[in-house]
Formats: structure tokens, sequence, C-alpha cells
């Protein structure tokens, strides 16, 4: 027997707040979240989708062999759409989602929307708009999906997913991994540190090195690579970051631009914009590092994301 979870506004502490794609024209919180209760396994998502656009979504959950289902989030259209259901098996768990967004007028609208689980991807539903943003995490983070419902389009605005760590920090990404796995880098902020400097190595078609807080003279090396300095105010602070990463001749992918965004402006793009896109934000507050591969060139990126108090 299926009940029926309410639509819950306002998520318990300790969650983190990520979105696949830059931050959304809207209200500055989002209109409609879902949150999968304490002990419930998220069981099934109802997508309904037509005309190139992601209208509505709806979720259900099980515990204890008892199924809840959620109100539907979005803009319900009764003619012209097509209902998709996906249905997640007992040991197995969304570790990513791949959304294309397009605009009408001023709003941004989710064309299309992938899930991606531990053991197959589900999609894309919707129009396969390119290019699609790619989201992932680590396996049992995923605790609920938030979002912005647009009238003029009649449909998902903006998606976002709220996400938990493990222990104090969570893994987001990475974008770009090499096919022949490198050695691990990392940049971790500890204590009361923050972030003020980044410095960026580039060539013509790779980002070589990022440098954080580093107070050393960067010099460029004529003909192999430029170096670009940021340095960021004291009360400035990354809130998401873009880029592109592409695949070489040699199999191995790297990041070829990358943009820093924070919650005062837009540092970049550095690099040349070449191959797959990505993109992510997250809340001000949240920003805890960054992990990555590096062989001879800069060959993955992604963030650590800590939740806010």
């Amino acid at each position: 027997m299926a009940g029926v979870l309410q639509n819950m506004s306002i998520p318990r502490a300790g969650l983190i707040r990520v979105e696949p794609r830059g931050q959304f024209l809207g209200p500055p919180q989002s209109d409609w979240s879902f949150v999968i209760p304490e002990g419930h396994k998220l069981h099934s998502i109802k997508i309904e989708h037509g005309d190139g656009i992601i209208h509505a979504l709806g979720f259900t959950t099980e515990h204890g062999g008892a199924l809840s289902i959620s109100n539907i989030f979005g803009i319900h259209v009764d003619v012209g759409q097509t209902v998709s259901l996906v249905t997640l098996d007992s040991d197995e768990e969304i570790i990513g989602i791949k959304v294309s967004v397009s605009i009408k007028g001023r709003d941004t609208f989710i064309s299309s929307l992938s899930f991606q689980t531990n053991k197959t991807t589900h999609g894309p539903f919707g129009g396969t708009t390119d290019p699609m943003f790619s989201l992932p995490w680590e396996k049992g983070s995923l605790v609920g999906f938030y979002g912005i419902s647009s009238e003029w389009v009649r449909g998902i605005g903006g998606l976002g997913v709220y996400l938990k760590a493990h222990g104090e920090i969570l893994n987001i990404g990475p974008w770009g991994r090499p096919f022949n796995p490198q050695p691990v880098w990392s940049f971790q902020l500890e204590g009361n540190q923050r972030l003020s400097t980044i410095t960026i190595f580039r060539s013509d078609n790779a980002i070589n090195r990022l440098v954080f807080n580093s107070s050393e003279k960067v010099e460029a090396r004529s003909g192999v690579s430029v170096a670009d300095l940021i340095v960021l105010d004291a009360d400035e602070e990354i809130i998401g970051i873009n880029g592109m990463f592409d695949t070489l001749l040699t199999r191995n992918t790297v990041i070829s631009s990358i943009t820093f965004t924070t919650n005062k402006k837009v540092h970049g793009p550095f690099g040349n914009a070449k191959g797959t896109p990505f993109s992510v934000s997250w809340n001000v507050g949240s920003f805890a590092g960054f992990y990555g591969f590096q062989s001879l060139s800069f060959d993955g990126i992604g963030v650590y994301l800590k939740a806010t108090k």
C-alpha cells in the first residue's frame, strides 16, 4: 500500500545543495524541494516530458516494504506529454545526473535529463539538446532534489540535488578523468584557512597546472605555458566552476579550459574551450577544496564540498 509524501520545502540540516549548471534564473530560493526521508530508499522516479521540456517529476520511496509517493513537482501538462518511469533495483543507487539546459525568452528550462546509477544510465528523457552537463557524486550521497518551476515554459526551470558527505567532506566529480589513471592531486582547506590565490598554467590546448595559495613568484615559460593569477578579495569565495575537457589522440583526457565563479565575479575563461563542457555550482560556505589527476597536463578536476552551518 502506498502513502503520500508531502512537499518538504525546508530540508534537514547538514545537506549540500549542488547544481549541474550555474545559478538558476529566478527566485533566490528554489520553489520546490523533495528530501528522501531518513530510513527510506528511493524506489522510482516519474518523469513527465514532451516538446523538448521536462515538465514535472515525481518520486516514490520505499521503507519496510511500503511505498510512499511524493507530490508532483513542476508543471503538469494534460496534452502532448510522455510519462517515463525509472524504477531502481534494490541494490541500485543514483550517482549522477546529466541535464541539457535551454532558454526560452528570459527563462531557462531543463530540456533533457538522465540518471546515472551504479549499474546503468536511465535516459535521456526529453529533448536530446546538446550539450549535456554531467554532475557525478559518491555512491550513497544522494538525499533529494530541488528546483524551480516555470509557468512560462510549463516545465522544470532548474534542477539541483541535495547531497550529504559520509565524513566531513563530499567529493563531487571528477570531470575529465584520464583513460589511464594518473596520480591524484589534492588541495583541501583546513580550519579557518581560505582560498586567496589561484595560479593557472596553460598551454595552447590544455591547462597544465593549478597552484593554490602560493606566494612564490610565477614566471611563464616562453613557448610552453602562460601563467594567469587570480587574487580573491577577503570576502570573496568560489561558488562554482565550469570548463571543458578534451580527449587527445593518446586517449588521455585533459582539461582544456576552466572558469572560476565567485560570489562577486567570474574569473576566466582560461585556456582554449574545446571538447565536452562541465559546470557545477554550490552555496556560499560549501567550498572546501579541489582534487584531480595530472600527468604532463591537467587531466581531471573535482571539488570538495562541505555542509554549511
